[in-house]
């Protein structure tokens, strides 16, 4: 009997969805009720974004819900195309999460399990046999080019994937140990185009093919080079090779196919037909299928160098795959053809570049990537597409493997990403250790990257000058982490130096330690003869220091003798010449000897440290010198990542940091640089408990002691970046390889985004830009923004733009360039965590924090205190400020919309949003 539906969306999402049900509903002989009345007998609540916030869907999913006590009927929820669960139960409609509801893959098949569930009580039908297959790692592969081609298969008994790279590496991961840093295959002078996995040679082994017109076979173990085929005259396409390692073929546009045997002293090309610009090849059994940009595939038998032509298709050939019987192409049109069966699918918009094929969980799929920024798997026994959605551009390369027994895709493409895709159900949680992570998770590595630049262009305009940097954050913000991402963005152009404060605490002085740490790795940027002539170098610099007194001493007595030889008679005195000249060596050499020891010797123990600093007037003057004395060997710029000096006494943090300040402040034609790692409350506190009795003296307001010593010391402050809900989210679901959300909107507007930052060309228009955009897109091109905020073009003009704030600062240079260093860092943090904060904005919070950092802090936590600024009522605010909410320079500076929701956007709090 036709029932009466009701059936409720948002304007603000497409039509597709509803007009879809509508359709499915009419040919079921349903009606569909646009308005909720007592008469209805089902229910059905089309989510999609603009549902999610909608305050009408939100009121008659509530009325739905009341109705049903009154009078039972179903209310089903359909999730519109790029929709999951966890969205629906993060939002408003979070009630809509404990109902059922269908989560297949295809929008016809969510429809047909809700019109079974409006049948049956609610009910949905028994889950399909599909897999519902989601993101659950990225690699960023190659953040400045892209992922050309990926292989998956086993080395050393454990599951890899293989990426080819714009930079002319190939990158070797391993997929059960995502802690595990990549194997790199370097030895191609241009990209990578083409890789594959086989065994070979007794050995498992790389095969990769570049534009540099050769083909590599690698040991996929310890990454040495087997052998390097030339013969191609263009850029080699495509290679594979043969299930009995026996052969490779390649191909390329001009040479076409060629074939070789691999054999332990390289490799023999093998005699056979060649077919012109090939794009692509895979071997079939013992045969290999060949496809060309002319449209035709070809088998050929490399036994009986037979051939034959099984298709023309009349448009290019784009990609080539076979498991077992099947053979599979990918063709420019878009279109995934099976060979066996004569079977196509139109798949994606724009052209095939990628075909894959071989079992999922017991199903036989072909997995397709393409132009349209889409991976998609055909499975041949329900003729279903799944589109998995997540890269943001072109996806060039797609696998299939194993981790662990379940089954897995592997994508690359021009974003520069490899994803895995697996089962959206893990049966396990990996346990986390909480040590600095290798992957980049939270955008921690662009912001690594923008301070590598600006300490590199220090480096090169001010090469005596020390860069030190602050990186503040609280326990646990993920400051180590940061530092291990600068440390590889700064290599190797740099020799980098870890110190680890906390566990050289105790041990011996500060000094002495930095020493030591500069010491050894001076050592190693020499070979090992190098070495031991740095050591007999430096030992003879140190003697020839410390011995100046003992031969000034020596010369001293020899005149002393001679002049007693003159005055007397040799006989009269010979025997008292002999005693005292004997007891006088013998002082002598033993003062030597000691002095030497106390001074050279020793200096290599913790223990001689502290007794050479017992032994001498100016001990730190010595270490000065011998410290530049090091640095002048140094072959790179040196850069010490002190980290874990939050966890030290405050004694030591202060005889550090002073320690620090001293080696760079004498430096003499070239010192070293510091990043130091801690929270800044700790270093603050330890020096104002260490000059607690000139605090009051010294203090101004807004400016207590431990603000005035970072200031000293530090040039630069980087925050650690705040995470927002949204992102906090998405952290949470790559730790535990939930389902990571996209949606062909998203790709659509960040792809807008992306041409608008494109085309900006000044910081307020790149902010523009990222106000137009949604929070998500915010964060999936923050890294872009932030590339085009730092340029040099860029960073000239905003230094230009700030300098209308300076009459907002104290009349003096260094002041200046803080503010400017202090703004573009902010700029930075703020930028990677998805807020565009303006310009004007973020210039007076980076005054406020410049010249009044306790009242920074204060409003950071108090932000709604700034209305009082100005006011008498300030009964609330601590008495160590009040004089300061009075100051007319800081009413100059609040003025002008300057409000407790500024304050929070300048400082990285996420702000709520009213729905």
């Amino acid at each position: 009997m036709p029932k009466r539906i009701y059936v409720i969306s948002s304007r603000e999402d497409r039509p597709k969805a509803r007009q879809s049900l509508e359709k499915a509903l009419a040919d079921a002989g349903h009606r569909v009720a646009d308005e909720l009345s007592s008469d209805v007998d089902g229910a059905v609540v089309v989510v999609g974004p603009g549902a999610l916030h909608s305050s009408k869907v939100f009121a008659a999913t509530q009325q739905l819900l009341a109705l049903q006590n009154v009078r039972w009927f179903p209310v089903v929820p359909l999730l519109a195309d790029g929709m999951d669960l966890s969205q629906v139960r993060a939002s408003a409609l979070q009630v809509l999460g404990g109902i059922q509801m269908s989560r297949a893959d295809s929008l016809q098949h969510r429809i047909t399990d809700t019109l079974a569930a409006l049948g049956a009580g609610g009910q949905l039908p028994a889950e399909r046999g599909h897999h519902p297959f989601t993101t659950i790692r990225v690699i960023n592969a190659s953040p400045l080019g892209a992922v050309n081609s990926v292989a998956t298969g086993e080395v050393a008994g454990r599951p890899v994937v293989a990426a080819a790279l714009d930079d002319g590496q190939v990158q070797v991961w391993q997929l059960l140990d995502r802690a595990a840093r990549p194997l790199v295959l370097t030895g191609h002078h241009a990209p990578v185009w083409t890789v594959a996995i086989g065994r070979a040679l007794d050995r498992d082994v790389i095969v990769s093919g570049g534009n540099d017109r050769t083909v590599r076979v690698w040991d996929a173990v310890t990454g040495d080079s087997l052998a390097v085929i030339t013969g191609h005259k263009s850029g080699v396409n495509c290679v594979a090779i043969s299930p009995t390692g026996t052969y490779v073929a390649s191909g390329s546009e001009v040479t076409g196919t060629l074939y070789w045997e691999l054999h332990e002293d390289g490799a023999s090309e093998v005699p056979a037909p060649s077919f012109k610009a090939a794009t692509a090849v895979a071997f079939h059994g013992d045969e290999v299928l060949v496809g060309t940009a002319e449209g035709k595939l070809h088998q050929l038998n490399l036994e009986d160098r037979s051939s034959t032509s099984i298709g023309g298709l009349g448009v290019a050939v784009t990609a080539v795959a076979a498991d077992g019987p099947i053979m599979v192409s990918g063709d420019d049109d878009g279109f995934v053809r099976e060979w066996n069966h004569s079977r196509s699918r139109e798949s994606h918009s724009g052209g095939v570049r990628t075909v894959a094929v071989g079992v999922l969980d017991g199903v036989d799929v072909a997995v397709s990537g393409g132009k349209d920024c889409l991976v998609q798997v055909w499975e041949w026994a329900t003729d279903n597409i799944r589109k998995l959605e997540g890269h943001s551009r072109t996806v060039r390369g797609v696998a299939i493997g194993t981790i662990e027994g379940q089954s897995v895709i592997v994508s690359g493409g021009d974003d520069g990403t490899v994803r895995i895709w697996g089962d959206v159900v893990a049966d396990h949680v990996e346990w986390l250790s909480d040590s600095p992570s290798n992957e980049d998770l939270l955008m921690r590595r662009p912001l690594a990257r923008s301070v590598a630049a600006r300490l590199r262009r220090m480096n090169d305009d001010e090469p005596g000058t020390s860069f030190l940097v602050h990186i503040d954050g609280p326990w646990g913000a993920g400051k180590s982490t940061l530092l291990k991402f600068l440390e590889k963005e700064l290599e190797p152009g740099f020799t980098p130096i870890h110190f680890n404060a906390w566990a050289e605490a105790g041990v011996g002085p500060a000094w002495w330690a930095l020493l030591t740490k500069l010491r050894t790795a001076v050592s190693k940027q020499r070979r090992w003869p190098g070495r031991v002539w740095l050591r007999f170098r430096e030992a003879f610099a140190r003697l020839r220091r410390v011995g100046a007194p003992v031969a000034l001493a020596f010369a001293g007595l020899i005149a002393l003798a001679g002049l007693v030889w003159w005055l007397f008679s040799p006989a009269a005195i010979k025997q008292i010449s002999n005693t005292i000249t004997g007891a006088l060596a013998a002082i002598g050499t033993f003062g030597a000897g000691a002095l030497v020891v106390s001074r050279f010797l020793l200096w290599d123990s913790a223990r001689g440290a502290k007794l050479f600093e017992q032994s001498n007037t100016n001990p730190m003057l010595e270490v000065t010198r011998h410290f530049g004395w090091l640095m002048a060997r140094s072959k790179k710029p040196v850069v010490f990542f002190i980290d874990d000096l939050d966890r030290c006494q405050d004694a030591y943090v202060v005889e550090l940091l002073d320690s620090v300040q001293t080696l760079v402040r004498d430096a003499s034609k070239r010192s070293a640089h510091f990043v130091v790692s801690a929270d800044g409350a700790w270093i603050r506190t330890s020096y104002e408990l260490a000059y607690e009795k000139f605090s009051e003296a010294v203090s101004a307001p807004g400016q207590p002691l431990g603000y005035l010593f970072l200031d000293k010391f530090f040039q630069l402050r980087i925050p650690v970046p705040s995470i927002d809900a949204p992102r906090q989210q998405q952290y949470l679901r790559e730790l535990l390889k939930g389902p990571v959300t996209s949606t062909r909107e998203l790709a659509e507007e960040e792809h807008r985004v992306r041409e608008q930052l494109t085309r900006s060309t000044t910081e307020a228009q790149v902010i523009e830009t990222l106000e137009s955009a949604s929070a998500e897109v915010r964060d999936r091109v923050a890294e872009t923004a932030l590339d085009k905020l730092t340029t040099p073009e860029a960073v000239v003009a905003t230094e230009h733009s700030l300098q209308r704030f300076a009459p907002l600062l104290p009349a003096n240079p260094r002041t200046m360039k803080r503010f400017v260093n202090a703004y573009s860092a902010l700029r930075a943090v703020r930028t990677l965590e998805g807020n565009p904060v303006r310009v004007e904005s973020l210039a007076r919070w980076t005054v406020i924090e410049i010249r009044w950092p306790s009242l920074a802090d204060y409003l950071r936590a108090h932000p709604e205190a700034i209305s009082l600024v100005g006011t008498e009522e300030l009964d609330d605010v601590p008495e160590r400020l009040r004089a300061l909410f009075g100051d007319p320079a800081l009413r100059m500076i609040t003025k002008a919309d300057f409000d407790a929701t500024t304050i929070r956007s300048c400082c990285g709090v996420s702000i709520p949003t009213d729905h």
